[in-house]
């Protein structure tokens, strides 16, 4: 999907306006509040349950007017879950604590005995495509609220993210990568009868737009859906997940389901293609791993990737200069690589206790420390030139043995 044209524009004004002092990177806010909307009327949830609703979570006291977006769609191979179970309760007070404005979506589903007919994989796939129907429906009701209702959540209409866990994760990814242009002949069938490319979920007339994709657990259909110009994409993954794989499988190993290529294969296929990402891959643990303990492990890892999207600042005398500064392996357990396009004179190393324990020099754009010493945790990786931070970065120290 094409960035919106506003995008570098966007970076300057938080650099001039300084939108990004104490937030969205760490917990600023303790309390927070939860709407719930309707967000259309065109499908149900359920026979007994009208409309498509979500939950909206904002941080009580927080006067901002100008705030980021995301946009969470929660998992249950597409036949179960809803808005509010506690992964997606979770994961949208962690980034509202942040200063964040998050919502949580219901989405179309299907029913487990489909998944039981012989054209089970047919069945999904609409059911895939309904759902990124839904959730640019989503999309478009936040922009359309703001220029037809004032701006009812406070949000920046260019700054909107959508992520998710699962099926919802994988609902995120393909509506961030997949443009009309990529849809095979044996895949247009299934977004016609979803409206085309745009859906037919409503609140038509509005951008559907989004500047990146959050991944747990999640996968996408085609790595050939992605291109140079694609969103920046962070996922979390466990190599032993048997229900999305990490690799390219049938979804829930399963013949009769379609084949998903998860976080791994994206990621590989992203760093070929030059396009921002970050993906931390977890050993052991299964399709779960990602939203167990949030607030320790996905929050901060995913929290300090979209704060370099949106508050990494550039010269407004020299918006072409590239912002992008990238570690890995990450986690890492001897070797930490740093590829750094910001300039700068040195890179400093805190634990989470706010403790200096290492400092090295730059050397040109790309740099290697060796990390072998440091206990295991969460570290804090900044950049500095004479004038001061240019970035920060977060990565885990662990011992893979």
């Amino acid at each position: 999907m094409k960035k919106p044209i506003l995008f570098s524009l966007i970076l300057v004004s938080h650099l001039v306006f300084g939108q990004c002092d104490g937030r969205y990177q760490d917990e600023i806010f303790s309390d927070i509040s939860k709407t719930t909307v309707e967000y259309t009327d065109i499908y149900d949830w359920s026979s007994s349950d009208s409309g498509l609703d979500m939950d909206i979570y904002q941080a009580e006291g927080d006067t901002a007017i100008n705030r980021p977006l995301i946009i969470f769609a929660h998992g249950g191979v597409y036949v179960a879950g809803n808005k509010d179970n506690q992964a997606m309760i979770s994961l949208c007070e962690a980034f509202a604590k942040r200063g964040y404005v998050t919502a949580s979506i219901q989405y179309r589903l299907t029913s487990l005995i489909n998944l039981s007919l012989p054209n089970a994989s047919e069945i999904l796939t609409q059911t895939v495509v309904n759902s990124i129907s839904d959730m640019k429906a989503a999309i478009r009701f936040f922009r359309k609220d703001f220029s037809e209702n004032g701006n009812t959540y406070g949000i920046n209409p260019e700054q909107i993210f959508v992520g998710g866990y699962s099926a919802g994760a994988v609902t995120a990814v393909h509506l961030s990568a997949v443009d009309s242009d990529d849809i095979p002949d044996d895949l247009q069938e299934f977004f016609d009868n979803a409206g085309g490319i745009e859906g037919n979920s409503g609140n038509e007339g509005y951008s559907s737009d989004v500047i990146g994709a959050i991944s747990l657990a999640g996968a996408i259909q085609s790595l050939a859906f992605f291109d140079a110009d694609d969103e920046p994409i962070v996922s979390l993954h466990s190599t032993d997940d048997n229900t999305v794989s990490y690799e390219c499988d049938n979804a829930l190993g399963n013949d009769a389901f379609p084949i998903l290529c998860g976080s791994g294969e994206i990621h590989s296929t992203l760093e070929t293609l030059g396009i921002q990402n970050d993906l931390y891959t977890f050993n052991s643990g299964g399709h779960a791993i990602p939203i167990t303990g949030i607030s320790e492990t996905a929050a901060p890892f995913i929290s300090d990737f979209l704060y370099n999207i949106i508050c990494e600042t550039v010269s407004v005398n020299d918006i072409s200069v590239s912002t992008k500064t990238n570690i890995y392996p990450n986690p890492a357990s001897e070797t930490l690589n740093i590829d750094n396009h910001m300039g700068g004179d040195k890179i400093l190393i805190f634990d989470n206790f706010g403790r200096k324990v290492m400092e090295s020099e730059i050397r040109g754009l790309h740099s290697k420390i060796l990390v072998s010493s440091l206990n295991d945790g969460l570290y804090h990786l900044q950049i500095f030139n004479q004038s001061g931070l240019l970035s920060n970065k977060r990565f885990v120290k662990t011992n893979f043995n």
